[in-house]
């Protein structure tokens, strides 16, 4: 009974505000307005520190992830000043490791606008295959565990790289570990994902409509 009432809570804010990306804003600013000093917070490709800024703003803890190294020490200079930040040059991923970070063709020409379209996936179709960097990725999983407390909020925004760290947090139990996940998809940039992704918004609907929202933009 209390799965359908949320269900049906969902599908009204959905109806209401129109846009899915709208109806993403709104639970995400009322996810915000709920925190408080301690909370944990994780923010996956934080890029120049927007969301992050607006995050610690709240007083929670943030966990600030940016793999690129420009990127990187632009998020630095921008949130760095927060106490409450704990910044990573890393890509939080499904796995431990690394990887190539592949950087928009257009990268060179204004370097803040277009770092936001990095991405760990070569067939993305705005990016570079010759312009990459090698980064370090860490496990969501093993990070998330290792915190020892609950994350309250966990936004992605990973240019594709969001699917298989979704389904590896499906797959490993981690929900429980977890209050709300804010994820975007990049499916029609990345068509390869297209499969899974639809799959991975199958299981989100059935089992976690009121936990993980795909619709972030």
């Amino acid at each position: 009974m209390t799965m359908n009432v949320k269900l049906l809570k969902y599908h009204a804010y959905s109806r209401w505000f129109g846009r899915p990306s709208w109806n993403a804003s709104y639970l995400f600013g009322r996810a915000c307005r709920r925190l408080k000093p301690g909370d944990i917070v994780i923010d996956a490709g934080a890029n120049l520190g927007e969301i992050t800024s607006a995050l610690a703003k709240t007083g929670s803890t943030v966990h600030a992830f940016e793999p690129d190294p420009y990127t990187f020490e632009r998020l630095r200079k921008n949130v760095g000043a927060f106490k409450n930040v704990h910044l990573y040059q890393q890509a939080l991923a499904d796995q431990s490791g690394t990887a190539k970070l592949y950087r928009s063709r257009e990268f060179s020409s204004d370097p803040d606008f277009w770092s936001q379209s990095s991405s760990l996936y070569a067939d993305k179709s705005n990016i570079s295959k010759d312009d990459y960097t090698e980064v370090e990725q860490l496990s969501i999983v093993d990070f998330v565990r290792n915190l020892g407390s609950p994350v309250r909020i966990l936004k992605i925004d990973v240019e594709g790289a969001e699917v298989p760290m979704l389904e590896s947090i499906l797959s490993c139990g981690l929900m429980n570990k977890i209050d709300m996940i804010f994820a975007e998809t990049h499916e029609k940039k990345i068509p390869q994902l297209a499969e899974r992704t639809r799959a991975l918004r199958e299981a989100i609907k059935r089992d976690w409509a009121n936990k993980i929202n795909l619709d972030w933009h």
